[in-house]
């Protein structure tokens, strides 16, 4: 679509489009389409620039709006061009998920109303991404009328409260309390209720048209209460109850379910079910649709709309949606599935918020991680899953500070900045050599590696042959120039009877000191234990000629000749 980051879901679709240039029409198709904009391609090739704005008419899906060039080049079919939408959002319902649309207003941090028209109007308010208030014109889903469905207050209390709230010209919640009928935290629970179920009926919706109109909104007017889209998202759809709608939603069968491999989606604020437990359960980046529905156990229809609800937050993703799979393992399925940490949890959160704010971004990626630098991968992966669940901004939308989420978003980014170069090998090696770049740093690792290897060589001399291999190989990353590191590293290997390894280890530390009697001498045992006889005994006389009373390369020979 273009070069500026995308927060609204994008769909394939090839339909025709007009685009109004300066009094001029020009005829292309659309390639793909989302409520940031269009990407198309045209036949002929008109003068535009960078930056010019143009009308955008589509028909299928609905599209009238203004939009700018955000890019275009040439390419074999004919221009090809990013258009960013500069109007307002709206659209049909049959064209973009409301799903979509949601975790777009979100994660674009839009402060505004979305209203729905179907029939009836309901209206969503959003402030800084967040869903704070619901209304509807609907007589159904008055706070009167649910209170009554639900057995909170009698027909005749809300007769009277009703003819009461007109008369003072107050709202119908402030008369129940001051009635009687509802107390201020029960009237509160009340409008929750009132405002999520509001927000779950849009789900049932299959047509209508949607607007989104970007004010402040009005606070003097609204109760404002903030609510997990994720979940609301996750609710809606699991009470959808038109199964053929879900199924045609879904993908095929056969299709392989996968984690989301961006954090930002998959540690969302989310309540599982047990049915979303045992679906998140048998998906493994290897297991199809059909079977993860078979494995779970469920009824049919309450897993695919369980499957659909976690394919629309975007927790879970199809093989085809990124073109590769990601495998899970017990661990990782372990930390998704953990509790959050939540404000409510740690009083401290702030504070912790602030203090990581003000140094995130001058610590080295394996200090904002909290991981020494030879950490492996799992640790790494450990490390980060429990920090993006702390720090996601979506996680913490309680927060009554907004500014709190702006420096949320800051410290995730540079998570996963961080984790993206530590767990790519490539990457991190690069990482790492800049790192080594610094004379001050070259030093503290330096010193670093020297206390290992000393550590390990204590921890040989007791026979901690474990604790020696893994103080020696970390003596290693810190500093691989030094040849005895490598040595000491192959003896523990031999201690372990990891023969082949010490193997490797005794040659490095051969290609940085070739003429040691007692590496050759050392390497002639190994090659011994690996049934290379006449390897281990060319070894053993090139450590005598380098030193002729090696007791170790003569204590060779003698078990030689004895075989």
């Amino acid at each position: 679509m273009g070069l500026y980051p995308r927060v609204f879901r994008r769909y394939l679709k090839v339909s025709d489009v007009i685009l109004k240039f300066k009094d001029t029409l020009l005829h292309a198709k659309t390639t793909d389409y989302s409520l940031e904009g269009i990407g198309a391609v045209m036949e002929e090739i008109p003068h535009i620039v960078q930056g010019d704005v143009v009308d955008i008419i589509v028909n299928e899906p609905e599209i009238r709006t203004t939009g700018k060039i955000m890019w275009f080049k040439k390419g074999g079919v004919g221009l090809i061009l990013g258009i960013k939408n500069t109007g307002q959002i709206k659209g049909l319902l049959k064209d973009f998920r409301l799903a979509d649309i949601f975790i777009g207003l979100c994660r674009s941090r839009k402060t505004g109303i979305l209203t729905i028209e179907n029939g009836v109007s309901k209206s969503v308010y959003f402030k800084n991404g967040d869903i704070v208030f619901s209304a509807s014109k609907h007589e159904g889903d008055s706070l009167g009328v649910m209170l009554m469905r639900e057995g909170r207050i009698t027909s005749e209390q809300y007769s009277s409260a009703f003819s009461e709230m007109k008369e003072v010209r107050q709202r119908l919640a402030s008369v129940l309390v001051r009635l009687g009928y509802l107390s201020p935290k029960e009237l509160f629970h009340a409008v929750r209720r009132q405002v999520e179920e509001i927000i779950l009926s849009l789900f049932h919706l299959e047509e209508g048209r949607f607007s989104f109109q970007e004010i402040s909104l009005p606070t003097d007017e609204v109760i404002t209460l903030k609510h997990s889209v994720a979940n609301l998202i996750y609710q809606g759809i699991k009470r959808v109850d038109n199964i053929l709608r879900i199924q045609s939603e879904l993908p095929s069968m056969d299709t392989i379910l996968y984690f989301s491999p961006d954090p930002l989606d998959l540690f969302q604020d989310l309540h599982l079910d047990d049915a979303g437990k045992k679906i998140i359960s048998y998906i493994d980046g290897n297991t199809s649709m059909k079977d993860v529905v078979s494995l779970a156990g469920l009824d049919t229809p309450v897993a695919l709309r369980t499957i659909l609800a976690l394919l629309s937050i975007q927790m879970i993703e199809t093989k085809d949606s990124r073109g590769s799979s990601v495998e899970t393992s017990e661990d990782d399925l372990e930390e998704i599935l953990g509790e959050v940490e939540k404000e409510t949890v740690d009083p401290e959160l702030k504070n912790i918020i602030e203090t990581m704010h003000r140094r995130f971004d001058t610590l080295e990626y394996y200090d904002v991680l909290g991981v020494k630098d030879y950490a492996p991968l799992p640790e790494i992966k450990k490390a980060f899953y429990a920090l993006a669940k702390k720090f996601h901004p979506d996680v913490h939308f309680q927060l009554e500070d907004d500014s709190m989420k702006d420096k949320l978003n800051d410290i995730f980014s540079y998570l996963c900045e961080a984790y993206a170069t530590l767990s790519n090998p490539q990457k991190r090696k690069q990482y790492d050599l800049s790192l080594t770049l610094t004379p001050a740093r070259q030093i503290s690792k330096q010193n670093t590696a020297k206390g290992k290897y000393e550590d390990g060589k204590a921890a040989l001399k007791r026979g901690n042959y474990s604790d020696a291999e893994v103080l020696f190989g970390q003596a290693i990353y810190f500093d691989n120039s030094i040849a005895d590191y490598h040595y000491f590293y192959g003896l523990a290997m031999m201690k372990l009877k990891n023969f082949k390894d010490a193997k490797k280890a005794i040659e490095n530390a051969l290609k940085r000191n070739p003429m040691n009697a007692q590496y050759l001498a050392e390497l002639g045992f190994v090659y011994l234990e690996l049934g290379f006889t006449k390897t281990a005994q060319g070894f053993f006389e090139r450590s005598l000629k380098v030193s002729s009373d090696n007791a170790r390369a003569s204590e060779g020979l003698k078990r030689i000749r004895t075989l």
